[in-house]
């Protein structure tokens, strides 16, 4: 490569140029925190609502302690369990709201917006799970249940067709839609 003299007016557009650069660098630098400063705030929108409507649902089910026509005698929300399998492997689930008597469980599951998706992981993960996780009511016969703000008419069918009651937040009271529910 060819050395060339520069003349320091071609230094001096060449600094000018690197600070260009770095300015404009620092502009979208700025632009990815105000993102991610939007995004932790949606983040703990989202959390938040999560955890008012399980306060909703939970508050109602604790004052009626009756679920798909069953009496529950405890109600427990937010139940973590996790057990080492024998194959080495961790297992572990969250369960939103449990109710229990000496029979029967509900499993009511709480989600801002229901999806089909979570009543087929209600059937073929949180019931098995739940059996696994918490042995001492594996035998009990077990209810399903999907609390939620927003539950569309092709979810609330495939509820039916599962046999999963749906809980709903209407005005300031929640509506129970469980006349369909069966034992899993």
């Amino acid at each position: 490569m060819e050395k060339k003299d520069l003349t320091a007016a071609e230094v001096w557009a060449m600094f000018a140029e690197i600070d260009r650069k770095i300015a404009e660098n620092n502009e979208k630098l700025e632009r990815l925190i105000r993102l991610y400063d939007r995004k932790s705030n949606v983040d703990d929108i989202w959390s938040s609502n999560g955890e008012y409507d399980e306060d909703c649902f939970y508050n109602s089910l604790k004052r009626r302690m009756e679920f798909a026509g069953v009496h529950f005698d405890d109600i427990c929300k937010n139940i973590k369990s996790a057990k080492k399998m024998p194959n080495g492997e961790r297992l572990e689930d969250q369960f939103d709201i449990v109710m229990l008597n000496d029979n029967a469980v509900a499993l009511i599951e709480i989600e801002y917006t229901a999806r089909e998706n979570d009543l087929t992981t209600m059937v073929n993960q949180k019931v098995p799970n739940f059996r696994i996780l918490v042995p001492d009511y594996a035998n009990c016969k077990i209810y399903l249940g999907l609390g939620a703000l927003s539950i569309s008419d092709e979810v609330a069918e495939e509820a039916k067709k599962l046999g999963i009651g749906l809980l709903r937040q209407v005005g300031e009271t929640i509506e129970y839609e469980t006349k369909w529910v069966r034992v899993y």
